[in-house]
């Protein structure tokens, strides 16, 4: 059985809830499961993002706005890879594009449009808990 879980920004927001996130996904794949864990940002990661960008420029275009605040999630997924290597737990982690994600260019608001999933589920075949970003994907531009 596959199972998705959403780790929001509070439930990886330091080393030990990222610990405790690793354990609970090793524990679903030792019971024999597919794992795929999406997250967020840690913490307050995307609040302090949007105050440092305020700040340098107010006006500045949804593009690179939405460019700033997927580097949250970039952060989680490695950190969240490292707990579970520490596990010593067969893991991948993949940005939105990696994992298949195709969105519309409406940016800070997109959609997805279509999941490609072969790259996710060669993974998920390998044994490995696939560990994605949220909040990313990419459009028909390459955005």
């Amino acid at each position: 059985m596959m199972i998705v879980q959403k780790y929001g920004g509070t439930s990886l927001g330091d080393i030990g809830r990222l610990r405790s996130g690793a354990r609970r996904a090793a524990e679903l794949a030792a019971r024999g499961h597919r794992v795929v864990v999406v997250v967020s940002a840690q913490g307050d990661t995307t609040d302090d993002l949007i105050a440092k960008a305020e700040e340098i420029n107010p006006r500045h275009s949804k593009r690179e706005m939405d460019q700033l605040l997927s580097a949250g999630e970039q952060i989680s997924i490695s950190l969240l890879a490292m707990a579970l290597e520490k596990l010593r737990i067969p893991v991948i982690s993949l940005l939105g594009w990696q994992a298949g994600f195709k969105t519309n260019s409406q940016y800070t608001m997109a959609r997805i449009k279509k999941i490609d999933t072969e790259r996710i589920r060669g993974e998920l075949d390998r044994h490995r808990i696939v560990i994605v970003t949220g909040f990313q994907g990419i459009d028909r531009k390459g955005d």
